[in-house]
Order: C-alpha cells, then sequence, then structure tokens
C-alpha cells in the first residue's frame, strides 16, 4: 500500500489547506493504519512544539552580512574573474586541441588536392582503405614520436609540470578572491 498521498494530505492538514473531501479520506486510513496513525500523532505534536516556541532574534548583523553576501555574488568583479578564468581554459584547451586537429586534417587536405590521389579514392574503394590505413598509421606513429620525445626530453617534463602548476596556483588564487568577496 502506498502511503504517500497520505503523508502529503498530513502535512497540508496541518498547515490548514487540506480539501474536505481528502481529510474525510485521511481520517478514515488514519483509523486503520497503525502507521501512519503513529506518524500523524508525531507530527501533531511537533507542531505543537514548534508553534509554542519563543522566536529567536536573528545573530546582530545578520541583515548587513546578509546583504554584502547577496551582493558579492551580483558583483561584475565576480563575473569578470568568471569570463577571465573560462577564457583561458578556453586558450588552454586550444592550445591543446589545435594542433592536433590541423595535424590530422592538413595532411588529408594535401591528399584530396593531388588530381591523380583525388581520382583514385573516388574510382577505387580499395584505395580509399588503403588511404584510412596509411593515415591512421602515421597519425600512430606520429603519437609514438610524440611520446616518445615527451618521455626522453626533461624539459617536456618540466613544461607540463610548469603547466599543472600553474593552473593549480590559478585555481588557489581565484578560490582565496571568490571567498574574501563573499566573507563580510
Amino acid at each position: 500500500m502506498s502511503h504517500q498521498p497520505y503523508l502529503d494530505w498530513m502535512q497540508l492538514a496541518l498547515d490548514g489547506d487540506l480539501r474536505p473531501e481528502h481529510r474525510l479520506q485521511l481520517d478514515a486510513h488514519l483509523r486503520d493504519c497503525a502507521q501512519c496513525a503513529t506518524m500523524w500523532q508525531t507530527l501533531n505534536e511537533v507542531e505543537a512544539l514548534l508553534s509554542t516556541a519563543p522566536l529567536v532574534a536573528p545573530r546582530p548583523g545578520f541583515t548587513r552580512r546578509f546583504t554584502a553576501r547577496l551582493k558579492a555574488q551580483r558583483s561584475p568583479s565576480r563575473a569578470l574573474w568568471g569570463v577571465l578564468a573560462l577564457g583561458l581554459g578556453v586558450i588552454g584547451a586550444a592550445a591543446v586541441v589545435l594542433p592536433l586537429t590541423l595535424g590530422m586534417v592538413w595532411p588529408l587536405i594535401q591528399l584530396i588536392g593531388q588530381p591523380a590521389a583525388s581520382a583514385a579514392l573516388v574510382n577505387n574503394a580499395s584505395a580509399v582503405s588503403q588511404t584510412l590505413l596509411i593515415v591512421g598509421a602515421a597519425l600512430w606513429a606520429a603519437a609514438r614520436a610524440l611520446g616518445e620525445f615527451a618521455i626522453g626530453t626533461p624539459l617536456v617534463w618540466l613544461l607540463i609540470l610548469g603547466v599543472f602548476l600553474a593552473t593549480t596556483l590559478w585555481v588557489v588564487a581565484l578560490r582565496r578572491i571568490a571567498l574574501q568577496g563573499l566573507m563580510p
């Protein structure tokens, strides 16, 4: 048996918003279901405690701190930092993706630009498969050569470590700036 509509109705009844026909169904269900009757009794006890509890005033300066935080969240400088971080991320991604893409597309453009190669591609399906195999082998050789160069050259490892360190410092600086803007 699903108790969900009755639990929702209990909450509406406590708020005084339950329609009369649902109130009749809820009362009938509470007479038959011990679990829901216990829940109803508990909710009524909690409601009684909350209605008799004294209101607590917020700490001094609450409104000022809240307004300052809200203003900091909406401040243009925060948006500027976000745009700057996003822009640098895009530039970094482009610095990696663009050379790789050009390295793969440029040989294909040169191959298609040759009349004999274009005719072979159009006229012979095996030439297409051979060309794709050659291009794949060339890409694999380029990737292997780049990997061997990167592994064998300490300067590349130093560059990768420097980029990682600079990115980490950048993120830490942005977080500190963001936290300072949110503090009163």
